[in-house]
């Protein structure tokens, strides 16, 4: 089983990992900013995830596959991609070796149902019972829509909950 992963060129993952909000404190906070309500800095955003659920602020968010652009989200995805390493993650040996505390899913959300997300949160997460339940189907990329601010709200993606907040360089590849 595997999930891709974005990061910003210029990073050390194939040296340290991919890193969690939690273990990396000079992570950019601004994007943070709106989705808190307010929290500017990196302990308090910390205590926001923490919130939502135990173990968020360690979570790694994962796509069944690597992210593809349309006509109505090209402006958003290109430039997100250009400048970022695409890594692919082996969950099967990240569970096999005891790193996964938990995974959850967002599912796909249509615009109308964002006001149902739980008292504090951002996005609506569902807690699955083990890898095997990642939908491996393809995704409907086309639901993404830069003008509606609709980026990944409306497709399914994944957060694992990695013991130590740290995904070890050995159980990544970069695409």
């Amino acid at each position: 089983m595997k999930l891709y992963h974005y990061i910003t060129k210029g990073n050390t993952a194939l040296r340290d990992g991919i890193l969690s909000f939690a273990k990396n404190p000079q992570a950019d906070l601004s994007y943070y900013y709106k989705r808190t309500g307010g929290e500017t800095t990196h302990a308090g955003i910390v205590q926001w995830m923490e919130n939502c659920f135990e173990g968020r602020s360690r979570a790694i968010r994962g796509f069944s596959e690597p992210i593809r652009w349309t006509e109505k989200s090209i402006n958003m995805f290109k430039p997100f991609i250009e400048n970022a390493d695409l890594f692919m993650i082996d969950l099967g040996a990240l569970q096999k070796d005891g790193f996964i505390e938990s995974v959850y899913v967002s599912p796909a959300l249509k615009p109308d149902l964002n006001n149902n997300l739980p008292q504090g949160c951002d996005e609506m997460l569902v807690k699955l019972h083990s890898i095997n339940e990642i939908d491996t189907s393809p995704v409907d990329w086309s639901e993404c829509d830069e003008k509606l601010g609709l980026r990944f709200s409306v497709i399914p993606y994944y957060l694992v909950v990695i013991k130590g907040g740290i995904i070890p360089p050995e159980y990544i590849t970069k695409v």
